[in-house]
C-alpha cells in the first residue's frame, strides 16, 4: 500500500480531466476539453494513474450524494407539501404571470383548462412518495402516514381559509 507521502501530486490538467468525466461520463471528450492534444492516446495513460481513477470515483461518489440528497428532499416536498399554491390558481382570476412564477406547484404533476373553462389540478400521489421515502431512508411507514394525514388536515384548513376569503370579497 502507498502511503499518502508516496503519491505523486496530480497535475492541474489531470484535475481538470477527472472533473470532466463526472461531467461527461465520457474519457475522450473530458481529456479534449482538459486540453490533452492526442485525447484517446492520454487515455491509456490517465487511466492507468492510480490518483486519477481515485479522484473521479472521488467526485463521482459526491455528486451521487448530492443527487440522493436532492432526491430526498424533492420526495418529502411532494409527500408534505401544501396546496394552497396550487389552489390560488383555481380561486383568484387576478393572478398575474408574475405571482404564477413565484407559486411553489412542486406537488402539481398536471395543470390543464377543461372544455368548460375550469382548472384542473392533479397531484403528485403523496403515498407513492412516502413509499420511496420510506424505501430510501427505511423509516418506520406509520410516522409517514401520520404526516401525511397531517399535510391533508393543513390543506383542508387552507381551503377552507381561501373560501372564506373569497366569500368575504364578494
Amino acid at each position: 500500500m502507498i502511503c499518502a507521502a508516496e503519491r505523486r501530486k496530480m497535475k492541474p490538467r489531470e484535475k481538470e480531466f477527472c472533473r470532466l468525466m463526472t461531467v461527461y461520463a465520457d474519457p475522450v471528450r473530458a481529456a479534449e476539453e482538459a486540453g490533452y492534444k492526442d485525447p484517446e492516446k492520454s487515455l491509456i495513460q490517465l487511466m492507468s494513474e492510480k490518483e486519477v481513477a481515485d479522484e473521479i470515483r472521488r467526485l463521482s461518489e459526491n455528486i451521487r450524494s448530492i443527487y440522493e440528497s436532492t432526491a430526498i428532499c424533492g420526495l418529502y416536498r411532494l409527500a408534505y407539501g401544501g396546496v394552497s399554491d396550487p389552489l390560488k390558481l383555481v380561486y383568484r382570476e387576478d393572478i398575474t404571470d408574475e405571482e404564477i412564477g413565484e407559486l411553489d406547484l412542486i406537488n402539481v404533476s398536471e395543470i390543464k383548462r377543461t372544455k368548460d373553462k375550469a382548472i384542473e389540478i392533479k397531484f403528485f400521489d403523496r403515498i407513492k412518495a412516502l413509499d420511496k421515502l420510506n424505501e430510501i431512508l427505511g423509516t418506520d411507514r406509520s410516522g409517514g402516514s401520520q404526516g401525511l394525514l397531517e399535510a391533508i388536515t393543513a390543506s383542508a384548513q387552507a381551503l377552507s381559509s381561501m373560501n372564506r376569503m373569497s366569500a368575504d370579497e364578494l
